[in-house]
């Protein structure tokens, strides 16, 4: 998913280590077509780079209708990688910002009609996950799945884990998942904290209407992952088995995680 229009980043404040590039980049680009590390290469390279060592040939790139130049570099690695690059082109329904992550998968369904009987990876384009998860998922062919990061070992304050998802989970399958919790239920919550990064691998004969009838959030205006993964469990509570893995995920949301991935990577 790589059509988000970086609202976050773009509004974070400036540090005293980022170039002139990177602060023109921070402001007009979308965060996967930043680029970091000693190659220079936008993030969403090195994870087209983890997803081929864990076996993905084949990429569907959600992308916004003005993203030409991102669209032509992603072509090119096509030939540098030998993989195959499709794009979808989410429509904004004449709004400054997209209608949310269930409505990007819903779109790029389609669009690509193929995917609708076929399983899937989905995943942000400004997380840098191992091949590890990325195989985890690929392994999986019974049921729908998603990767539970525990959230001590992600690196991130309570207040970073309030933007992602809190998750619940019962015998290996989610049971709830709870989109952008407060503070007060991050602090209160009695299990062990597992969250969601958004990488995912769906059935798209399963997941394909929990999309479509996905309703929008009204506090956030959009139609979440979570809420069709919400209803999808209370209509199976066997249809999304997790994952659980124990390692940091580097996060591009603001201008200072620029340098935090730089120093990975490197």
């Amino acid at each position: 998913m790589a059509a988000g229009v970086s609202s976050r980043m773009k509004k974070s404040s400036i540090t005293k280590e980022m170039t002139k590039n990177q602060i023109n980049q921070s402001n007009s680009r979308v965060k996967g077509y930043i680029q970091v590390g000693e190659g220079r290469e936008p993030l969403i390279f090195y994870l087209i780079k983890n997803s081929i060592n864990a076996g993905v040939r084949e990429f569907y790139i959600i992308v916004s209708n003005n993203s030409k130049d991102f669209q032509k570099y992603l072509k090119s690695l096509e030939c540098r990688l030998g993989i195959t690059v499709n794009f979808a082109i989410q429509d904004f329904y004449g709004k400054s910002k997209p209608l949310g992550t269930s409505d990007a998968i819903f779109q790029t369904m389609n669009q690509h009609e193929e995917l609708i009987k076929t399983r899937f990876l989905v995943c942000n384009c400004d997380n840098l996950y191992s091949a590890k998860a990325i195989r985890l998922l690929l392994d999986e062919s019974n049921y729908n799945s998603m990767i539970a990061y525990s959230f001590e070992c992600l690196e991130f304050s309570d207040e970073r884990l309030s933007s992602f998802s809190l998750l619940n989970i019962e015998n290996n399958f989610l049971s709830e998942i709870i989109e952008k919790p407060d503070l007060e239920l991050i602090r209160n919550h009695h299990k062990k904290k597992y969250v969601s990064m958004n990488i995912f691998s769906f059935k798209g004969s399963e997941i394909y209407k929990h999309l479509k009838d996905c309703p929008i959030n009204i506090k956030r205006g959009e139609k979440e992952i979570a809420s069709a993964l919400q209803n999808m469990i209370f209509e199976n509570k066997k249809s999304v088995i997790t994952f659980p893995l124990c390692e940091h995920v580097p996060d591009m949301t603001y201008k200072n995680d620029l340098e935090k991935i730089n120093k990975f990577l490197n």
